[in-house]
């Protein structure tokens, strides 16, 4: 007696709104997170070294991954590592996941004041300037100093690998903290550790 199966379900016609748009959103943050791993191995196979992660207790300065400085939306300059300890935010516009770790970090800013730096670094090539301003205004978070990160360079230097990552580096400019979506008490509280006070 020949197997039979039940009929497939009739398909529901596609819907092209806004599952497409965080489809295609989804699609371009793992393929700029791909891109930096696939930079990142070429760069370590390349050096046939292997460094010290900022991470870890003994930690590379800042100067080693290359300082930078990072402008507000006013156009001051913040160099990092710098004279205060400093709260990194790596984030691209289209991570919705994002949003809150700006603001966390915009709530401690306020709190904090001028004992620490704080800089988001965004990393996604395709965002433009007004992408930015936008992403910034949307959270409450335009005090934030901003440096974009066209090369991965940053995040090849900090090894970060997830979006939403903050990173807590002393006045030396080693990495004391390192999370995914800390809230404002966590960064608050590290900053602390690393000096702010």
């Amino acid at each position: 007696m020949p197997h039979l199966s039940a009929p497939a379900p009739p398909r529901s016609p596609s819907r092209s709104g806004p599952r497409r748009t965080v489809l295609v959103a989804i699609a371009a943050v793992a393929a700029v997170l791909a891109v930096v791993f696939v930079l990142f191995a070429a760069r370590s196979s390349t050096n046939g070294s292997t460094a010290a992660s900022p991470a870890a207790g003994g930690a590379a300065p800042a100067q080693a991954a290359g300082a930078f400085t990072a402008r507000t939306l006013d156009g001051a300059g913040v160099d990092v590592p710098g004279s205060r300890p400093s709260a990194l935010f790596f984030y691209s516009v289209e991570c919705g996941a994002c949003g809150p770790g700006a603001q966390s970090l915009a709530q401690v800013q306020k709190a904090v004041g001028a004992k620490a730096n704080f800089v988001a670094v965004n990393v996604n090539p395709g965002d433009t300037a007004g992408d930015i301003s936008g992403f910034l205004r949307d959270n409450h978070a335009e005090g934030l100093a901003l440096i974009k990160d066209t090369d991965a360079h940053l995040l090849q230097a900090y090894q970060v690998n997830q979006l939403s990552t903050a990173l807590i580096l002393n006045a030396s400019g080693q990495v004391v903290y390192r999370a995914v979506d800390p809230n404002a008490a966590q960064i608050q509280s590290e900053l602390a550790k690393a000096g702010a006070r």
